[in-house]
């Protein structure tokens, strides 16, 4: 690790063409010295100081001072003086300015043609060091250089997480990292390598990417829309909250109107209240209503308004926060209905009127995990073994229908404990005894799913919320097929089973069992209540649940919800056929 580090504050390697200061090279050398990495009467201290003293008597006359720098850092490099060499940064220097480690942009305001502009991100993810490269690091821990360049890029600046950043960056023709006196782009073909080539990721990386995706596309033209920008944008700092706002205007493709025109006198609440109702009017939506944060929240934000210093940082959410790709449709192609104005400010900004077919009560609720505790197996069982005990306990269902929903949980502890082996290509080869207990599990779950009127398939897909990927729904037929592809030990097999896990803790995440006192079950944030009332509303691609003030009405909106077999527009309908009525009502 000492030579990692090294590398950290140190390394000179291919500075390609670029040309230095001798400054810079003193700077260079006195930073080794001065933090304690070298000294000049170690060996590499000496070797390290002698490049300073040769490139005096030779100066730039006989040989360009950047030249002599980078055989003069390989030389050293091959000789073992900093093993760790970041080789992989394909001609660009590497090495830190310890005393000045902060990041600047530089902005090239000359135009450029589109193909002269970037590398193609498909290019960049497929890029490779050469085999010459590789060799100078050949046996080297790339794990550790992954983790050095995301602590120095990241954790030791908060350059990165400005959101004025993607104002500074995303508009420039060219960005440069000052701390490295590298590219974005140069940065981005190191990261991708080692993620695709040795499965080391970071999530800081992510950040870098989307500075790179945005500047691509609006350098050749295509704007995003503020929502899109929102959630692309999560996690970023502003020392103002409506920056989080202000910040995207330059960047945005939406038409300026008056419920964006920047005003730092209007309170937040107000702010972030027309921006939402800005996005709801765009495209005759709610869904920006779903999915946001709950815990943390402004507490002077109506309840159906985003905290958008945090959109976008829900993962499990079940409406995407950029507003693609949404695979529910509860409300059909019904739109929400928009007032006469509706891109208009007005006074009444902290309430929103919405029209909702109401689906029932929340009359049976599970238990929330403890968070903290220690945890023995994989989060997503402990989850389910807290919602299957309240269904037993309820008292709501007949003998057999426990037992089936029984019978489901044993099946998720046998998913947990083959998820949370560290060997799952092996597992059933090892355990051929759990293997057939779970081939006769799913036996029994196939021959059930006709009986007792299917709860096992509508329990298992509540528990799934109905998806078996972020994107990709998962109906009873494909569950089953599903359940019978995971009980072959081969490699799609367990990537099939892999996938069942990821899509039991997507699905449980933050949510609790809930069930009506007609005996339909859903899964609802865990800031539900017994007596929250489960709606659809018009404009609105999930169901919701929401709460009833003290005035007529009126309701807090409290997240959205999985509600099983009404998720595909089955209430509307039914309203169509006059069996439920849809009502107007305001949100505050």
């Amino acid at each position: 690790m000492r030579d990692i580090y090294h590398l950290a504050v140190s390394v000179l390697v291919w500075l390609g063409d670029k040309t230095d200061e001798i400054n810079r090279l003193e700077l260079f050398i006195s930073n080794l010295v001065n933090e304690g990495y070298v000294t000049k009467g170690d060996k590499w201290g000496r070797e390290v100081t002698g490049i300073e003293t040769k490139a005096r008597d030779r100066g730039e006359r006989k040989q360009p001072l950047a030249k002599f720098i980078r055989n003069e850092s390989e030389r050293l490099l091959l000789k073992g003086a900093f093993k760790g060499g970041m080789g992989l940064l394909r001609g660009m220097q590497i090495g830190l300015d310890v005393e000045y480690n902060s990041l600047s942009d530089h902005l090239n305001d000359q135009r450029v043609r589109e193909d002269e502009y970037l590398q193609r991100m498909e290019e960049i993810k497929s890029w490779s060091p050469n085999e010459r490269q590789l060799k100078l690091v050949q046996g080297e821990d790339f794990q550790a250089m992954a983790t050095l360049l995301d602590k120095v890029l990241f954790s030791d600046t908060q350059y990165f997480d400005r959101m004025w950043t993607l104002q500074e960056l995303c508009v420039a023709n060219r960005g440069l990292v000052e701390v490295l006196e590298v590219n974005l782009e140069d940065l981005l073909l190191v990261f991708y390598y080692l993620q695709r080539t040795f499965n080391i990721r970071h999530l800081s990386f992510e950040k870098i990417t989307t500075l790179f995706e945005i500047n691509s596309k609006f350098n050749n033209g295509q704007r995003l829309p503020l929502r899109v920008l929102l959630a692309l944008s999560a996690g970023r700092n502003s020392e103002n909250p409506r920056d989080r706002i202000y910040g995207l205007h330059g960047l945005m493709k939406d038409e300026q109107n008056p419920l964006l025109k920047p005003d730092y006198m209007k309170p937040v609440a107000e702010v972030y209240a027309n921006v939402a109702r800005h996005i709801i009017s765009t495209g005759e939506s709610l869904d920006v209503i779903c999915g946001h944060q709950l815990l943390g929240r402004l507490s002077e934000l109506p309840s159906w308004v985003p905290d958008f210093r945090h959109f976008g940082l829900e993962a499990s959410s079940l409406v995407n926060a950029n507003g693609e790709n949404i695979i529910y449709r509860a409300s059909e192609s019904e739109k929400h209905a928009l007032p006469e104005h509706p891109f208009h400010v007005t006074r009444e900004w902290q309430t929103l009127i919405v029209t909702g077919i109401f689906l029932g009560n929340v009359s049976v609720l599970s238990d929330i995990l403890v968070p903290g505790q220690d945890l023995q197996t994989e989060t997503f069982a402990l989850r389910e073994r807290l919602w299957s005990a309240k269904f037993i306990q309820s008292q709501e269902w007949a003998p057999e229908e426990a037992q089936t929903v029984g019978n489901v949980s044993d099946l998720v502890a046998i998913y947990a404990e083959f998820y949370q082996n560290s060997n799952r290509a092996t597992f059933w080869a090892r355990n051929p005894d759990k293997l057939g207990r779970l081939r006769a599990m799913i036996g029994n779950a196939n021959d059930q799913r006709d009986g007792t009127l299917g709860l096992n398939y509508k329990y298992f897909l509540t528990l799934l919320c109905g998806r078996i990927a972020k994107e990709t729904r998962c109906s009873e037929e494909e569950l089953s097929e599903h359940f019978a592809r995971s009980c072959i030990p081969d490699q799609e097999g367990i990537e099939t089973l892999e996938r069942l896990c990821k899509a039991l803790d997507a699905g449980t995440q933050g949510r609790r069992l809930i069930m009506s006192e007609r005996k339909q079950m859903g899964a609802a944030t865990e800031q539900t209540q017994e007596n929250d009332m489960i709606y659809v509303l018009m404009g609105c691609s999930v169901s919701v649940i929401l709460r009833k003030t003290a005035r007529p009405n009126e309701f807090q909106f409290i997240g959205e919800c999985y509600w099983h077999g009404f998720m595909d527009g089955e209430a509307l309908a039914m309203r169509d056929g006059d069996k439920v009525t849809a009502h107007e009502f305001n949100l505050v």
